[in-house]
């Protein structure tokens, strides 16, 4: 199980060094449905990033400098879960003055929490779940206005020359890459994940089966590892057997995909097809095309998702260096779509709604054929969401494949023809 530290009222585009403003943040699962239920504290740090000076390193590789931020309880946040929206002055300490521009972040402090009840402690790490830090925007730094007033000016009022209240409305999420992929992209690399800072369009926030699917797939181990091994055996034989083996084209699988595609594939070269529908952020195809770059990732959404998928995938760009991850649009109720399949279909929290199943359904059976592998990562939340697996064992075979709390990671194969 997943919970979330929300920035519900967002760092401003500029901030004053030593001015203060203030944040709002809370602890909730993914649908805003049930907040954190233990006291806890949250570490409030700023990240400076500069460019590393390491023998080889590239424009992309940074270094990040992470210092506490200075706050009147220390660098420590409190967060209760009787008031659930929280809140706390923001000053930036004045060592930041050397620096263009910072970052904060939320995370969880593990050090224990001092309840209300006859001063007993509560430990704020249960293994049962994982409580995901959030990154603030870049914060434009400005020096503070001078005073050269003799009276104490401790306590005075924030220059209004220098303070915006234009909030930044996008709060960043990390997911380190696992060891075996340092070979491929670097040490220490993380896949950045921007999404909503507050409540809006669902498409635009981080789900917890999104998380469970990129965390798992990009594992060596995970089922699409071991397939994609497989399959390159399955290749390497076919090459030895057969010169001029045909393989899929991205060129014309992406043609035939009939979604409105935001940019261009590289037609020279054949790919593999892997479609994700529904992909909001676009998370999983994010991770699965840096994992897999001999696949082709198109991930797909409704329009209005679009902008920030694509904002996702540019600022993962040093993880795709063979520009393999693509955004569309792919509206689940066209009608008379003249597609062909894919390889690899991927789906995570898409059976929520059930009002969209028979739509979803089409779209999946629309995209796939026998030799089609649909992933689809499920996170139960209500009994109508078992229409669709009812209506999916008509048309496929439903293997469970890895399992997590209470999400699972379903492989969809169609049953041969009758």
């Amino acid at each position: 199980m997943y919970y979330y530290v929300r920035l519900l009222k967002n760092t401003p585009v500029d901030a004053v060094i030593q001015e203060p403003f203030k944040m709002v943040f809370t602890i909730t699962t993914d649908l805003t449905e049930k907040f954190y239920d233990k006291p806890c504290k949250l570490r409030c740090q700023t990240v400076v990033r500069t460019p590393s000076t390491a023998p080889g390193a590239s424009a992309d590789d940074t270094v990040m400098t992470i210092m506490p931020q200075g706050l009147t309880q220390g660098y420590s946040l409190d967060f209760d879960p009787n008031v659930g929206y929280c809140n706390a002055d923001i000053r930036l300490a004045p060592c930041m003055s050397t620096f263009s521009e910072c970052q904060l972040v939320l995370s969880l402090d593990p050090t224990p929490f001092s309840s209300n009840t006859s001063g007993a402690k509560t430990l704020v790490t249960p293994p049962e779940y994982e409580i995901l830090p959030a990154w603030s925007l870049p914060i434009r730094l400005r020096p503070p206005a001078l005073n050269f007033s003799t009276k104490d000016n401790k306590h005075r009022k924030p220059n209004k020359k220098y303070v915006q209240d234009t909030r930044q409305d996008l709060v960043e999420r990390y997911f380190r890459l696992p060891p075996h992929l340092t070979g491929t992209h670097g040490p220490g690399r993380s896949l950045l994940i921007r999404e909503d800072a507050q409540e809006g369009f669902m498409a635009r926030h981080i789900w917890d089966s999104g998380v469970f699917m990129t965390k798992y797939l990009m594992l060596p181990d995970s089922w699409l590892g071991h397939y994609m091994n497989e399959t390159k055996k399955q290749e390497k034989m076919k090459e030895q057997g057969s010169e001029g083996a045909e393989t899929t084209s991205l060129d014309s699988s992406m043609a035939s995909l009939s979604v409105k595609d935001s940019s261009s594939a590289d037609k020279s070269e054949k790919r593999r097809v892997c479609l994700e529908l529904g992909a909001g952020t676009g998370l999983v195809g994010i991770a699965v095309a840096a994992a897999y770059p001999e696949l082709d990732v198109l991930s797909t959404d409704l329009e209005e998702a679009l902008a920030l998928m694509q904002q996702n995938v540019d600022v993962n760009k040093a993880l795709l260096p063979r520009d393999n991850m693509h955004v569309g649009e792919l509206d689940w109720a066209e009608k008379d779509r003249k597609v062909e399949p894919v390889e690899i279909l991927l789906l995570a929290d898409v059976v929520y709604n059930d009002l969209s199943h028979d739509w979803l359904m089409q779209t999946v059976l629309d995209y796939s054929d026998e030799s089609t592998k649909v992933l689809l990562g499920y996170k139960f939340r209500h009994d109508a969401e078992q229409q669709f697996f009812e209506k999916a064992k008509d048309y496929f075979n439903i293997e469970i494949v890895h399992e997590q709390d209470a999400m699972q990671l379903f492989v969809l194969t169609r049953k041969p023809s009758q």
